[in-house]
């Protein structure tokens, strides 16, 4: 990310208390599954600090509560390097890999061998411990537009279609991950939204929000590599090229869509109570809303503290990737 850029992410910072243990051991589960192979491996993922943005996705985690919030950060990011290579020009073998995984969402699991493929089975079987029948269908439903995100994307890459900057946040809110990573904060925190009130305008109005805010983030942290590489789908590059705008002017455009998007959250936020009162919720369900609403501060905060430890936008990181690359 271009360094000096101070984003409008207005709420307080917060880790959880069991983030050291959990850095610790947060190699062994993607190599139990054979997601690092080399040490070379190995090292990008360790200098990437996954388990403290899980730490901060989920700050109130500790234990096996907490080692599952990093093992979807671990996939998460392992998947998506996946589509730096082969996976992501041809749309066919990006839909051979998004269909192996979506199989698994629906009984019975389908066996492979593919490691990633394996890795999410065991992620989704210990999400799905003890939560609803409806939560089960939304967090699979979310899971599959994941998935088939890649394929749109790949199919993007391959004809050559730089979208639109409208194009690219609706396509983006689906593929940043946001939507699964909140349903799994109800898993941690033992809670979950009634599908009514999930359902409900507002509370999606806030899902979009955190999604295009970590997704504007996102973009603006990946831009070097992805520039490299000949990438169409980063909001960086697709305002200069669409709206023929210098680089600095870029930034600025996106550092006002964090701040209208921020501030359009809080506003939302403080109706939380009226819209309680409008589904007449019990005092349960009224916390379920408010913790809900607490994970996506969560995730964009979180998103925006651990980018700036993290090994994985480091410019050095990125010019040694594009030097193995070549």
């Amino acid at each position: 990310m271009p360094r000096g850029i101070d984003l409008h992410i207005p709420f307080p910072r917060r880790i959880s208390r069991d983030v050291d243990r959990a850095r610790d051991q947060h190699l062994h589960w993607p190599r139990s599954h054979g997601l690092l192979d080399t040490e070379e491996a190995i090292r990008r993922h360790a200098g990437a600090r996954y388990a403290e943005l899980a730490a901060r996705f989920y700050p109130d985690a500790v234990g096996d509560d907490l080692d599952l919030g990093v093992d979807l950060m671990s996939w998460f990011f392992l998947f998506d390097d996946m589509f730096d290579g082969p996976e992501g020009e041809d749309p066919t073998r990006a839909g051979a890999l998004a269909e192996s995984i979506t199989r698994i969402l629906g009984p019975p699991a389908a066996p492979s061998e593919a490691p990633v493929v394996q890795a999410f089975c065991d992620l989704w079987r210990r999400s799905c411990d003890g939560m609803s029948p409806q939560w089960r269908q939304r967090a699979a439903e979310h899971w599959r537009t994941y998935l088939s995100g890649y394929v749109v994307e790949a199919r993007h890459r391959q004809r050559g279609l730089m979208p639109t900057v409208e194009e690219h946040l609706l396509l983006r809110r689906e593929t940043i991950g946001v939507y699964p990573t909140v349903d799994l904060a109800e898993r941690i925190g033992r809670f979950e939204v009634p599908e009514h009130v999930y359902a409900d305008g507002r509370l999606t109005a806030m899902r979009h929000i955190a999604a295009e805010v970590d997704t504007i983030h996102n973009d603006l942290c990946s831009v070097e590599k992805e520039e490299a590489r000949g990438e169409i789908h980063n909001l960086l590059l697709i305002l200069e090229r669409r709206r023929r705008c210098t680089r600095a002017e870029a930034v600025e455009e996106m550092r006002r869509m964090i701040r209208s998007r921020t501030e359009r959250f809080l506003v939302l936020e403080a109706g939380l109570p009226g819209l309680c009162d409008s589904y007449r919720l019990t005092q349960p369900q009224r916390v379920s809303v408010h913790r809900f609403a607490d994970s996506l501060r969560s995730a964009m905060r979180g998103d925006y503290d651990w980018a700036e430890q993290s090994g994985r936008y480091a410019p050095e990181n990125i010019r040694r990737e594009q030097e193995t690359a070549s």
